[in-house]
């Protein structure tokens, strides 16, 4: 690779750094589970460009090598912004089946947090730029491309000095807490029904409550069955047995099987013309007719929604402190039950969640 020309800048603790050559050592830390030790990878110290490129090849195959699917192009944005810190303890770590992946360093640390994930702020310096657009669209590209797979990015400082940036494509359906539908189990109360027969069971079961509960019926209690007859019919020699056909009915009487004519119900009148038609519960295509179970979350969304107009999964997530990935799931119940539809990227009340969130 061509030597990129060596500019010095101040470090951070005061002494000269060269941009060009990256002297530390980057680990790369695999964890199969949090139960035993991780398997590390070590980056040597290369020219800048050089050191960059391992970095990011060697993360991308080690987390799709687990199963992950985080694009090369997040990993390699992620991995530049370690210039800024002058690659000091260079630490990544792949977690979640190669679908989480946390970058952290000892750097001078991000304090803009918010600004930093917004395209055109940006705190690098002239001779960052020989390896770096430098434009501050790193963090924005890696912001947007993980809203729009349901993915997350989060800045956190480290221990000490220095930031964590945390890249995961986990989806909420991966929490064993967001797979936890109340509507299958609880009561539209939302209780927990106890046992069918107990003194204290409601009639929730179609069984009044405390009714006792029929044990199980003995051996023998019903009628044995009659025996098939043999295959072949009647014994070699014997007629086989003919059956008597079912008498005839006489010419003008009703078979006994059937109603006689007049028997059947007749369908009601028509109403006289002009009279107002029965007034039907307003019905959503696909959805249900009456009030969905709810749970609290839901409930507000649905409240936010009916006072707001419309809202987008971030200004969700902000209003409600809820992660990105579970508004998403969120939303997704409440569209799939018809009470919200998609407007563009932001999500509105449809009109029969506008009469359910009137309700609440």
């Amino acid at each position: 690779m061509e030597q990129m020309p060596s500019s010095n800048a101040e470090a951070p603790s005061g002494a000269s750094f060269d941009y060009a050559f990256v002297e530390t050592v980057g680990r790369i830390a695999l964890y199969d589970d949090l139960r035993s030790a991780p398997r590390v990878v070590e980056i040597n110290p290369a020219e800048t460009a050089a050191y960059i490129e391992a970095l990011a090849s060697t993360i991308y195959e080690q987390s799709h090598g687990a199963g992950g699917t985080i694009p090369y192009t997040v990993i390699r944005e992620v991995s530049e912004n370690f210039i800024h810190a002058h690659f000091k303890e260079v630490v990544v770590s792949i977690l979640d089946k190669g679908n989480t992946i946390r970058f952290a360093d000892h750097g001078p640390g991000i304090p803009s947090k918010e600004k930093a994930q917004m395209p055109g702020f940006s705190s690098a310096v002239e001779p960052m730029k020989n390896y770096i657009r430098g434009v501050g669209s790193g963090l924005p590209i890696v912001r947007e491309y993980l809203e729009s797979s349901h993915g997350t990015i989060t800045i956190e400082d480290n221990l000490g000095t220095g930031a964590v940036v945390t890249v995961s494509l986990v989806r909420a359906e991966d929490d064993p807490l967001d797979d936890w539908d109340e509507s299958d189990v609880l009561t539209p109360s939302g209780e927990v029904p106890p046992f069918p027969g107990s003194a204290s069971t409601p009639d929730y079961y179609g069984i009044p409550a405390g009714a006792p509960v029929a044990p199980m019926a003995p051996a023998g209690a019903y009628p044995a069955q009659p025996a098939s007859a043999p295959m072949g019919g009647a014994p070699f020699g014997q007629p086989y047995p003919v059956q008597a056909a079912p008498a005839m009915q006489p010419y003008g009487n009703p078979h006994p099987a059937y109603p006689a004519y007049g028997a059947y119900p007749q369908p009601a009148p028509y109403a006289a013309y002009g009279t107002p038609a029965p007034t039907q519960p307003y019905r959503y295509p696909g959805g249900p007719v009456a009030g969905p179970v709810l749970n609290e979350r839901e409930r507000m969304f649905l409240k936010l929604l009916l006072s707001e107009g419309m809202l987008g999964n971030k200004e969700m997530s902000e209003l409600t402190e809820t992660a990105q990935s579970t508004t998403n799931t969120t939303f997704g119940k409440l569209q799939q039950a018809g009470l919200v539809e998609m407007i563009g990227k932001k999500r509105t009340l449809t009109p029969y969640g506008r009469q359910v969130a009137q309700s609440l």
